[in-house]
Parts: structure tokens; C-alpha cells; sequence
């Protein structure tokens, strides 16, 4: 059941969000299958399941390990992860999560040993579209 249909009602708001989200798919920094898996990490936190199936899918199309998408929701102790993909997760928790500003301060500081500054700030902006769409999705379905 939906509450109400966002690309209906709004369409000039919802062709904005998508217009963002297509630009973070051309030339990207970050590595598409890293990309979806944080997308797919941040719409489980959020507990997205449209998007979850959605960027889990393009996990597999990218040619991701099956096993690393299952172990997602315990990365954090899952072998399996690089550095990078540990630090890239941590940042996705850290602002999907809103964490304190120390928090975030070192999470930081971790993705500073893996990625540029430029690389950053796509990721960033990918977990912020990310729980964007997830909230407008959240919004407009009823599950009940």
C-alpha cells in the first residue's frame, strides 16, 4: 500500500534526487561495487527492503562476492573486508547513524588512509542520497 506516490506529486523534487543520484554514477571515484555495497548497507540500517534488493542486485551485476553482501550486516567482524571497504562501511554507519561528532571525527580519520580527499567527498554524498531515497521510500510505503 503506498501513502503516496513521491514522483507523482512532487516530480520536480523527485527529478532533482534522481538527476543527484544518476551524477554519482557518471565517472565515479568510488568503484561501483563498493558503491552498492554501501548503498546496500545503508538501506539495511534504515531498513529500506525495496533498496536493499535493489542495490543487492546491482552488487551481483558489478560482479561482488555473494558471500560478502551475505556477511553484511556483520562486517565488522566478518574476514573477508578490505581496509578500505571497513572504512568506507564505518563512514556509511557513522553518518547514516548520526553518530557524535567524535565518532565521526574518527572515522574519519581511518578513510584519510584509504581514500582522497575528492573520493571522500563522493562517498559522502552517495550515503547522503542513499538515506535520502530510503526515507522517501520509508515515507511513501505502508506495510501494514
Amino acid at each position: 500500500m503506498t501513502r503516496f506516490a513521491f514522483h507523482e506529486v512532487s516530480p520536480k523534487l523527485f527529478q532533482a534526487q534522481f538527476d543527484l543520484a544518476t551524477k554519482l554514477g557518471e565517472n565515479p571515484l568510488i568503484a561501483p561495487v563498493l558503491r552498492d555495497l554501501i548503498e546496500c548497507r545503508v538501506s539495511q540500517i534504515n531498513g529500506c527492503a525495496y533498496c536493499v534488493r535493489m542495490h543487492s542486485d546491482s552488487f551481483a551485476k558489478h560482479g561482488g562476492d555473494p558471500v560478502k553482501l551475505a556477511m553484511l550486516p556483520v562486517w565488522q567482524s566478518a574476514e573477508g573486508f578490505s581496509a578500505a571497504e571497513r572504512a568506507a562501511l564505518a563512514w556509511a554507519e557513522c553518518l547514516t547513524r548520526a553518530e557524535c561528532q567524535v565518532t565521526i571525527s574518527k572515522c574519519h580519520r581511518v578513510l584519510l588512509d584509504h581514500f582522497e580527499e575528492a573520493e571522500i567527498s563522493e562517498l559522502t554524498c552517495v550515503i547522503a542520497t542513499m538515506n535520502a531515497w530510503n526515507r522517501l521510500g520509508i515515507a511513501q510505503h505502508e506495510f501494514a
